[in-house]
């Protein structure tokens, strides 16, 4: 990646004229002025905003990356985000994307010119210090970790399995992406310690095509009769094609939610959910933003320890009845305590 010293070797001027001339300073002359913009184009170089930013800590912005795969969470995150960063003097710049690569370019483009970018969805490992995940988060000397799918799809599959069901079907996003992973990887733990058979025509991805999803689960010779599912609106899809299909909901198939978004309470009957932890994730994100405004380690085990705060859903909860004995997977403690706090809203047959 081309530097400020290369942009000045090649226009040959000084370092600082080359700064002077991409902050739009006066007094720089035209001819020195043209042969740094020459080599600026030449060279591609894009001046680092995020580190000047950080050591200045004059950044009035910060980022938010939004997957389209995500409106509905980022419907409900832009107002809360955007009164949290108001007390933090600073403002927010959105971009919606629709595909990695884009994702990627909106994040280099973003994180040169904000404190801060926020992204909603998986980030690269090696993405740059300014950049957070929204629902991930790292502590010293582990793995970033962060909201669980794979416990709160086990959850799910407990709580179900409690009413009865032995037949569950599954709804992912993808084959690729990592929550998709951890919900798959969540519901055959349940299933290997029921000793309830793995039936691969069971588990749905969606593939920015979820009723070709569910009618081939509908249309399909598989016995279920519940549907856990990721998203709000894949449930309302469901609803729509078991009505279509006279499948009577939930008399004959429930419906389960990881997200519990404000569509779930739209729906009839109500649906149930286990509520994705937004007031906490915003409250761990507003504290990471301020750490590097404040140009400091984002996170101790020591500063986290008492994260995230109780939360209440929005409607009465109904107590999670998990096996006894049951440990869920290998998660140090903090993460344990955060995953644990899984709500359930509204009650399946």
């Amino acid at each position: 990646m081309p530097t400020i010293d290369d942009v000045s070797r090649l226009a040959n001027v000084s370092r600082a004229t080359v700064s002077r001339v991409l902050t739009g300073t006066r007094g720089v002359r035209e001819e020195s002025r043209e042969a740094v913009l020459r080599a600026v184009e030449e060279l591609n170089y894009r001046p680092s905003f995020a580190a000047q930013n950080l050591a200045s800590q004059t950044s009035s912005h910060v980022g938010l990356v939004i997957s389209a795969q995500d409106e509905s969470h980022g419907a409900r995150l832009l107002p809360l985000l955007s009164q949290a960063l108001k007390g933090l003097n600073k403002n927010l710049l959105v971009q919606y994307v629709s595909d990695p690569v884009e994702q990627a370019a909106v994040i280099d483009d973003l994180q040169r010119q904000c404190v801060a970018v926020v992204v909603l969805g998986a980030v690269a490992a090696d993405a740059p210090r300014n950049v957070i995940a929204f629902d991930r988060f790292g502590v010293a000397g582990s793995n970033s970790q962060g909201y669980d799918f794979a416990f709160a799809t086990e959850s799910a599959c407990r709580y179900v399995i409690g009413k009865g069901h032995r037949n569950i079907a599954l709804l992912v996003d993808s084959d690729s992406d990592d929550a998709s992973r951890q919900m798959l990887e969540g519901y055959r733990n349940v299933l290997q310690n029921y000793s309830i058979p793995f039936n691969r025509q069971l588990v749905l991805t969606a593939n920015d095509d979820v009723e070709q999803a569910l009618l081939t689960l509908i249309n399909s010779f598989s016995k279920y009769s519940v549907i856990i599912v990721k998203r709000d609106r894949y449930a309302a899809e469901a609803m729509r094609l078991l009505r279509e299909f006279t499948i009577a909901v939930p008399q004959e198939v429930s419906l389960l939610s990881l997200e519990d978004s404000p569509l779930a309470s739209l729906l009839y009957p109500p649906l149930t959910c286990i509520s994705w932890p937004l007031e906490a994730l915003l409250d761990n994100c507003i504290q990471r933003i301020r750490s590097l405004i404040d140009d400091r380690p984002t996170f101790t085990a020591e500063a986290l320890a008492g994260w995230p705060p109780d939360s209440r859903a929005s409607r009465s909860p109904i107590s999670l009845d998990l096996s006894p004995g049951w440990r869920g997977p290998d998660l140090p403690p903090l993460f344990r305590a955060f995953v644990s706090r899984l709500i359930i809203t509204h009650a399946c047959k």
